[in-house]
């Protein structure tokens, strides 16, 4: 009787361990695999879970997309960007974490990348890894990723004005700054510890007033010598406080142009596109890079090393990285996609400025210095 019993409960651990086996799918090496075995690897995994903290309504439908295409559940959260980062990185150690895919941008990029938090390289596994430019593959923020975070889409900074107001837009740094002196208080950019287009004006000024940004490139940590003379910007910015308008966030500057308070701004392309979709900028408004440029860059989305469905992961990036999704989200949010082989028509920037204009970011541990200091000697001030 009671080897009986011990039968009957190693038949019912062995089906325990069977099922869970089965419902984890096939066990392949994803980086020597078919892409057809991945797929179908990932279907039996069956699920996926991503991070983000934008574009909630694409995700919503993106998700809604990749089930119907492939039976498997997309399970998206839209959190908190330091929140996202924060559980990942608490979780790095863990055999098996809770999170399979999540964006990556910012200074994120150096922190998670300095921690080995990503499985890859992925760029070899993903079929249209070509139709992406090399570039983005390699370097994101400043940083070496080296094909382990794929890109997803691009955005880019411009100057955003009324053309009623702005007759001869400003090229050249010289040219903004006479351009401020005889409209004093029309242009205005955020505090740039609150956006993104804020921190590219600043990392403007720095280019135009220290001798460039080449110097910082690949640098992993800031180096105090090449910021020795950032006292320059800062002087700068605070003679001029008078004659510019800082404003809260990326959206606040784009409500006051708006408005009618300013003139000009500096503003994200997406933002840009997303307000005109929505009612809330004057349909006149323009936007352009001027030829002393501006930054722009992009997010990439990266797998988790110890995510608990990568096969999944690798068809939800492919997923996301195709022609129907990049234009899909660019339709939704105005956000320009990262793919080479996409045309956009109503692009808000002209596709030469775009092209020959757009400056990298320095690294992003000069972007945090650059905050730091900016709010410590000019807000502070």
């Amino acid at each position: 009787m009671l080897s009986m019993k011990k039968h009957l409960l190693m038949v019912l651990a062995f089906s325990i361990i069977a099922s869970c086996v089965f419902a984890a799918g096939p066990s392949i090496d994803l980086k020597t695999a078919s892409w057809d075995s991945i797929v179908a690897a990932a279907k039996a995994e069956g699920s996926i879970t991503f991070y983000a903290w934008y574009f909630p309504d694409y995700f919503k439908e993106a998700a809604a997309d990749f089930e119907k295409k492939y039976g498997i559940k997309a399970n998206v959260i839209i959190g908190d960007q330091t929140a996202n980062f924060n559980k990942a990185i608490a979780e790095k150690d863990m055999q098996v974490g809770t999170i399979d895919a999540m964006i990556v941008g910012g200074q994120w990029v150096k922190t998670t990348t300095d921690l080995n938090l990503f499985y890859g390289p992925i760029k070899n596994i993903l079929p249209d890894a070509d139709k992406f430019p090399a570039t983005a593959w390699e370097l994101q923020e400043g940083v070496l990723i080296n094909g382990y975070l794929a890109p997803f889409h691009r955005n880019q900074t411009g100057f955003l004005y009324n053309p009623d107001r702005v007759k001869d837009l400003p090229q050249t740094w010289n040219e903004f700054v006479s351009w401020i002196n005889a409209h004093p208080k029309e242009f205005g950019f955020c505090d740039p510890s609150k956006g993104g287009s804020g921190q590219a004006f600043v990392h403007t000024a720095i280019g135009a007033l220290t001798g460039g940004l080449e110097k910082y490139k690949g640098d992993k940590e800031v180096d105090p010598a090449k910021v020795a003379n950032w006292n320059i910007v800062w002087k700068w910015f605070n003679d001029n406080k008078d004659k510019m308008t800082i404003t809260i966030s990326n959206n606040d500057s784009i409500i006051r142009l708006n408005g009618g308070e300013l003139s000009m701004t500096i503003a994200w392309n997406d933002g840009v596109k997303d307000a005109l979709s929505k009612g809330n900028l004057f349909k006149s408004a323009k936007m352009y890079i001027p030829k002393m440029g501006l930054p722009g860059g992009g997010d990439t989305v990266g797998i988790l090393k110890n995510a608990p469905h990568k096969a999944a992961a690798l068809v939800w990036i492919n997923f996301l990285q195709s022609k129907e999704q990049q234009l899909k989200k660019y339709k939704m949010v105005g956000s320009y996609p990262a793919r080479d082989d996409v045309t956009i028509e109503d692009n808000v920037f002209d596709e030469e400025e775009l092209r020959h204009n757009s400056v990298p970011w320095f690294p992003a541990s000069y972007k945090d210095y650059m905050i730091k200091e900016f709010v410590k000697n000019v807000l502070m001030k």
